[in-house]
């Protein structure tokens, strides 16, 4: 048989190990289909040397991007950027963590030092501690709301490169000035990087403050059920994402699985419809617990009472969908409370459609060590609940029978 001839009929084995694509329709699913595919195949030898050189565009291999990834990319690029005169790059990770991580390698090394808010979530202080320990970099914890103490901080630490803030706050639901904090960083040419996830870029936008990096939990309120892990860093300086910290997710496997993509980019059609549900609920609850004679202290943006009740009017569309309480009773009183609950889940995630209830001393903050948790707020008796978009009144009536019992 002539080399250039092609077999007529495939075996039975040729067949069940390949796809055959039609070429004479035109398919255009309207949903995004989901791509579980590691590689991606090239017409030509000199199609693919082209690729590889740099010198045209397609994917290559799942780890360095996929289609799934790329569209929930441009999506929060065009969100987080949406009615400014803004430019963004996103890049999708396998989880928040995975996204901080990323841009504390591109950044930092030994002998550099961060200047991060106290009281943000847990592991994000377990990581800064962990980084510091290996690597030689220098963390140093701040009140965020003390500008003129940061100013002396940045004037005598020459080497802080980077600003790690986190508004509002896990789990005290502070508010921080992000233009302010924006402005103090880039006087001493640090870089400023906020946390969004609790708002998420449809009740607030990061980069109209001039903050240079942006990180988002997708896992939270952007995929909004609870069904996969994903993570997004959004950069203004497109190079340096583009590169530098596409580079290392690259090299590290740390991009966001296909199936989650997808799952993400579900969740992010019904973003504005669930946050205006969470923002109305929590506000409800929040008014609720602030008149309980168990609960200590609420803290939650939209009371009108609370101290930067003003700054996130200004910074915010909405307050957002979590807030916390500090129970009279203290460590056993929020025990018994997260014992005694029966429709708020009991769990450590929050974001979701159903409200979740968690004890930061005992859960999400138990690796900070206690004498920081302390320092900024994140009492023993303190309880942080992720308010669901079920019926208010059901959620009321769950909290009121578990404070009596």
């Amino acid at each position: 048989m002539n080399k250039k001839q092609t077999r007529q009929t495939k075996g039975f084995a040729s067949i069940t190990a390949n796809d055959s694509h039609s070429t004479n329709k035109t398919i255009t699913p309207h949903a995004t289909p989901l791509y579980l595919s590691s590689t991606f195949i090239y017409e030509s030898a000199e199609k693919a040397q082209a690729v590889f050189e740099g010198k045209e565009e397609a994917f290559i291999y799942s780890r360095w991007s996929h289609p799934n990834a790329e569209l929930v990319e441009s999506k929060i690029e065009q969100l987080e950027t949406f009615g400014l005169k803004v430019s963004a790059k996103a890049l999708a990770f396998s989880s928040g963590m995975g996204a901080i991580s990323a841009l504390f390698q591109s950044m930092l090394k030994t002998g550099d030092a961060i200047l991060a808010q106290g009281n943000i979530y847990g592991t994000s202080v377990d990581f800064f501690n962990h980084y510091a320990a290996t690597l030689g970099v220098e963390v140093i914890y701040a009140d965020f709301q003390d500008v003129v103490a940061l100013e002396q901080t940045l004037a005598k630490h020459k080497n802080i490169r980077l600003l790690y803030a986190e508004t509002p706050s896990n789990p005290t639901l502070d508010c921080y000035d992000l233009k302010a904090l924006s402005k103090l960083a880039h006087r001493f040419k640090a870089k400023i990087a906020v946390d969004n996830t609790f708002a998420t870029p449809y009740l607030q936008q990061p980069f109209k403050f001039g903050v240079d990096f942006i990180v988002h939990s997708a896992t939270k309120y952007l995929n909004g059920h609870g069904t996969g892990l994903s993570g997004f860093l959004l950069g203004k300086d497109l190079a340096f994402m583009q590169q530098d910290v596409w580079k290392i997710r690259k090299l590290n496997g740390s991009i966001c699985s296909a199936f989650d993509a997808w799952m993400l980019n579900v969740g992010m059609k019904t973003l504005s419809l669930r946050m205006d549900k969470h923002c109305a609920n929590a506000l409800a609850i929040a008014k609720f617990l602030s008149k309980h004679p168990k609960v200590k202290k609420v803290n939650y943006l939209g009371l009108s009472n609370h101290p930067e009740h003003k700054l996130a009017k200004q910074q915010m569309s909405n307050f957002g969908g979590v807030l916390s309480f500090e129970l009279i009773g203290g460590f056993r009183a929020a025990k018994k409370l997260m014992k005694s609950v029966e429709l708020c889940q009991l769990t450590a995630s929050l974001g979701t459609t159903d409200t979740l209830i968690q004890h930061p001393a005992s859960m999400s903050h138990y690796f900070v060590p206690k004498a920081q948790r302390l320092q900024y707020g994140i009492t023993d008796g303190l309880v942080r609940l992720s308010v669901g978009i079920e019926d208010a009144r059901d959620i009321i009536a769950d909290l009121a029978q578990a404070l009596e019992k």
